[in-house]
């Protein structure tokens, strides 16, 4: 069904394998035993399975963690497999982290999200695992584009690539936001040469009765354990040579690929949507906000260091539909995430949000749960500074100087430096790579962020070095009091 469906590839805990007696009857006795003193404890039981933790918390008298599910006449679909934890806004998740990962040598973005002294800018970009790599050209057309997004393997071999060949400060999941549609009820397909598109798109509320699918009701690890899985393996393939960042559309920009049929414009059809069908939308981005709360919150448990929200269509509303339709499901996944990592005991990673083609707005995330704001090519650094007092900056060269000269393309990145500063900043593009991009012309532009930043830095502080990196390629134990350049 589109190629979305998830793959049955997770390990598999005892008691799906005959039940927990199995093991016989005094080891299951002990398992259970300890399980149930660490629970009473204070503590969690992730290593025995999500079965086990309902088990011990059933007879602990507790009640599954969560709030209800959101109202609303929405269809319910009950899946197969182990019993989950109850999450965000009621959406099924699963307790316990993965942790026997190698340890983090480059941890510049982490501490730039956080607004912490770097030495120089990280850099990474959007959609940087992409077509304008010939090696990744190789891989989608011998396996094709879905068969990437769903094998774990593949995922992580394209999200690992530009990490390789450009030594980026940040890897992001190849993966699409597109994979949480058929979780809420509407499938979609992709084919060389053609946009994505949902095959049973929404056009009318009755269509949203009809189709629509009560996230709450999913289990995410049946539905999504391949994107899980993918998140795990890079994690651990990276080698600690830069964080992994997981991913997830908006609200608003899932909604609008809702619409979008094929030969379809599904902003139009979002846009009339929200005029014909007010109700019926918030009901949408009401199912959505709490899906990619759950969705943020297992990337993090597979693996994920960063998370970043994409509102990639938030541009096509007015300010004021902006703020009604956008805005407030953006601020509370920001808030349900933080909450939510801290209730699973999971690490609090910094959070970026993506308000594409919303200058007029971005002051209203001054005082938001995200750490960093990305800006696209139409925001003034200064503005955004002024009106983002304490985040962290991301963004914001223009795509379009990567067809100019290697001079030219040095002579930009040097200007936007100027005027992000060095500091509690990262450095990207304002959208993304295109595919005839040139590959060595994105190596420029990586290798002057990197040489500039360090040169301001280095003159901001009237010193020679900027703590060099040690033998391995850490900069972890680099020197971190730098003077803030902004």
């Amino acid at each position: 069904r589109g190629g979305t469906h998830a793959r049955q590839t997770h390990a598999m805990a005892p008691s799906r394998r005959g039940g927990y007696a199995a093991l016989g009857p005094a080891a299951a006795a002990l398992l259970f035993s300890s399980a149930f003193i660490a629970y009473k404890l204070g503590g969690t039981v992730p290593s025995h399975g999500a079965r086990l933790q309902s088990v011990v918390r059933g007879s602990a008298g507790v009640a599954p963690r969560g709030v209800p599910a959101a109202t609303g006449a929405l269809r319910s679909r009950r899946m197969r497999g182990c019993a989950p934890e109850r999450g965000v806004q009621g959406i099924k998740t699963f307790a316990g982290a993965e942790t026997s990962f190698p340890e983090l040598k480059n941890d510049l973005l982490l501490r730039a999200a956080r607004g912490e002294p770097t030495e120089r800018v990280p850099v990474w970009i959007h959609r940087q695992a992409g077509r304008y790599l010939p090696e990744f050209m190789d891989i989608a057309m011998e396996h094709g584009y879905m068969k990437c997004f769903n094998t774990p393997e593949l995922a992580a071999e394209l999200t690992v690539q530009p990490i390789e060949k450009y030594g980026m400060d940040a890897a992001i999941l190849f993966s699409d936001i597109l994979v949480l549609l058929p979780v809420m009820g509407v499938e979609w397909t992709m084919t060389a040469g053609v946009e994505p598109y949902a095959v049973n798109a929404i056009e009318t509320d009755e269509d949203v009765e009809k189709t629509m699918i009560d996230a709450s009701t999913v289990d995410l690890k049946e539905k999504l354990g391949y994107v899980f899985e993918s998140v795990t393996i890079t994690r651990k393939k990276l080698k600690g040579k830069a964080p992994l960042i997981g991913f997830s559309g908006a609200p608003w920009t899932l909604l609008t690929y809702m619409m979008h049929g094929k030969g379809q414009n599904g902003r139009d059809n979002a846009r009339e949507f929200i005029v014909k069908y007010p109700d019926s939308a918030k009901k949408i981005l009401e199912n959505a906000s709490n899906l990619v709360s759950a969705y943020l919150i297992e990337k993090v448990a597979a693996g994920a260091q960063m998370l970043q929200v994409f509102d990639s269509w938030a541009g096509i509303l007015s300010e004021e539909d902006f703020k009604t339709f956008s805005l407030p499901y953006l601020l509370r996944i920001a808030e349900e995430v933080k909450a939510g990592l801290k209730e699973r005991g999971l690490p609090d990673v910094p959070m970026t949000v993506f308000p594409r083609g919303c200058k007029h707005s971005i002051s209203l995330f001054s005082q938001s749960a995200y750490d960093c704001v990305a800006l696209d090519e139409g925001v003034d650094p200064a503005d955004a500074r002024r009106e983002l007092p304490g985040k962290t900056l991301q963004g914001n060269f223009e795509g379009k100087h990567i067809y100019d000269s290697e001079g030219k393309i040095r002579e930009e990145v040097d200007a936007m430096l100027s005027r992000f500063g060095t500091q509690s900043y990262i450095a990207n593009f304002g959208y993304a790579v295109e595919k005839d991009h040139d590959p060595d012309k994105i190596g420029v532009f990586v290798d002057e962020v990197r040489k500039e930043s360090e040169r301001m830095n280095q003159k901001s502080r009237g010193e020679g070095s900027v703590g060099a990196s040690g033998d391995d390629g850490s900069v972890v134990g680099n020197v971190r009091q730098i003077a803030a350049a902004t």
